[in-house]
C-alpha cells in the first residue's frame, strides 16, 4: 500500500525518514512554493490583475469577505493566519492528487499542529482582548431573571436550576473547547487519508487485473477510470476541506475576540 501511494523512492536518511518524498518534506516544498508564488505575484502589480496576481487577489477577497462578519474589527489582524491556513491546506491537499507525491494533510501530526495554532490563538487573544475574568465568564451560565412577584416555590426552583447550571456548564464548555482542535484535526485527516488510500487501492487494482489477455486488460481499465474520477472529485474535496478548516478557525477566534455588541450587530 505504501509503495502504491509513493512509488518514487529518493533516499533521505534524516529525521528517521527513508524516503525524501514524505509529508514533512512536502510541507517544506509547499511553504517555499507559496512564498515564491506570493513574491512573484506581488511584483509589477497592475490595476487590472492577471495571472498569479489575479489568482491570489481572488483568494484574498474570498478570505476577507468571510472574515469580516465572523471576526469583526479584528479581521484585518487575523487575516494573515486565515489566508495562510487556507492556501497551505489547499495546496497540500492538491499535492496529494499528484502521482508520486505525498499529502502533508494526510498526517495527524501536521493537522494537529495547525489545529493547536487556532486553539491557542483563540484563547490567548480572547483573554488579551477581554481580560481573563470577562473571557472566562462565557464558560458560566447567564443569570436567570426571576419576577419579584413570583411565589416562593418558583424562586426556590429557579435557584436550584441556576445552581445545577453553575455545576454543569463549566465542564461542558471546557470539554467543548478541548474537542475543537481534535475535531479540526480528525476531519481534515480522515478526508485526506481516505482519499490517499482510495487512490492507492485503485493503482493496486490496475496492477492486479492487468494481464496478458484482452479481458484482463479490460477489467484493469475500470479502476484506472475510477482513479480519474476520484482525482477530479479530490480537487473539489481539497477546496472544501481547506474552506471548512479556515471557516471554523474564523468562528472559534471570532467568538473569542468579538464583543457582545458586535455579535448582536452581526446577527
Amino acid at each position: 500500500m505504501e509503495s502504491a501511494e509513493n512509488p518514487l523512492f529518493i533516499p533521505f536518511g534524516f529525521f528517521g525518514l527513508e524516503n525524501a518524498i514524505n509529508p514533512l518534506t512536502m510541507s517544506w516544498v509547499i511553504t517555499l512554493l507559496l512564498f515564491t508564488l506570493l513574491f512573484l505575484s506581488s511584483r509589477n502589480m497592475k490595476a487590472v490583475p492577471s495571472g498569479l496576481q489575479n489568482f491570489f487577489e481572488m483568494i484574498v477577497e474570498f478570505v476577507q469577505t468571510l472574515a469580516e462578519p465572523l471576526v469583526g474589527k479584528h479581521a484585518v489582524f487575523f487575516f494573515p493566519l486565515f489566508f495562510w491556513i487556507f492556501t497551505f491546506i489547499l495546496f497540500s491537499n492538491l499535492t496529494g492528487l499528484i502521482p508520486c507525491l505525498a499529502c502533508p494533510t494526510s498526517r495527524v501530526d501536521m493537522n494537529l499542529g495547525m489545529a493547536l495554532v487556532v486553539f491557542l490563538s483563540t484563547h490567548f487573544w480572547g483573554i488579551r482582548e477581554k481580560g481573563i475574568l470577562k473571557y472566562l465568564a462565557h464558560f458560566l451560565p447567564p443569570p436567570i431573571q426571576v419576577d419579584p412577584n413570583s411565589g416562593m416555590g418558583m424562586k426556590i426552583m429557579m435557584k436550584i436550576i441556576s445552581g445545577i447550571l453553575w455545576i454543569m456548564m463549566p465542564p461542558i464548555h471546557l470539554v467543548g473547547e478541548l474537542v475543537k482542535p481534535v475535531s479540526l484535526t480528525m476531519r481534515l485527516f480522515g478526508n485526506m487519508m481516505g482519499k490517499e488510500k482510495i487512490l492507492a487501492v485503485s493503482i493496486l487494482l490496475v496492477g492486479a487485473f492487468w494481464g496478458d489477455s484482452l479481458i484482463s486488460k479490460m477489467f484493469a481499465v475500470a479502476p484506472g477510470f475510477l482513479r480519474i474520477l476520484i482525482t477530479i472529485l479530490g480537487v473539489f474535496v481539497s477546496f472544501i476541506q481547506a474552506f471548512v478548516f479556515m471557516f471554523l478557525a474564523m468562528v472559534y477566534i471570532g467568538g473569542a475576540v468579538k464583543e457582545h455588541e458586535e455579535e448582536h450587530a452581526t446577527n
